[in-house]
């Protein structure tokens, strides 16, 4: 195995487990919140009590959303510079494959799409809508989920080709 295949690998296993990292720690911000305030501890009650539970949640899930934000802009530049990384050395591997050098390309296509097109629109309509009532949902609300969808099965679909391209890049030297 070559220095450059080596790092190949390594480079797409730390994307990956960046991916799976990043899909735990959106989901558990904000169960966490809620978890909070099923058994908050005596300071933090006292610190709220000007607020009521609804209010105390609206401002714990604010935070978890921007907490997610900085997190998946972080995420989304982080994950072109791997993806250009990636290409580059998937590309210049003496052994050089087509095929692995498609599915890098895609990858980083995705991460560029992801980070630069969709992101900014979530960021920016989930800001428009945090503090709004849910009932009736408010409007961008149904394209704030549809963009969410996308952003996940965009995301997804690149996870899939990592994976993929991984256990080529492991099996196939």
């Amino acid at each position: 195995m070559t220095r450059i295949h080596a790092l190949a690998i390594a480079t797409l296993s730390l994307w990956t487990g960046w991916t799976l990292f990043m899909w735990f720690a959106a989901t558990r911000s904000f169960r966490t919140a809620d978890r909070v305030l099923k058994s908050p501890p005596p300071q933090f009650t006292n610190a709220v009590q000007g607020m009521n539970p609804e209010q105390t949640r609206e401002v714990l899930r604010y935070l978890a959303s921007e907490i997610n934000r900085t997190y998946f802009r972080a995420y989304g530049l982080g994950q072109i510079v791997l993806g250009a990384v990636l290409l580059v050395l998937v590309a210049s591997r003496p052994s050089r494959n087509t095929v692995d050098t498609s599915i890098a390309a895609l990858m980083l296509f995705i991460a560029i799409v992801l980070t630069l097109g969709v992101m900014p629109q979530i960021i920016s309509l989930g800001r428009t809508i945090d503090f709004l009532p849910r009932t009736p949902p408010p409007p961008g609300y149904q394209r704030f989920w549809k963009l969410h969808a996308m952003f996940t099965g965009l995301d997804g679909v690149k996870l899939a080709g990592g994976v993929i391209l991984l256990v080529r890049l492991i099996l196939f030297q």
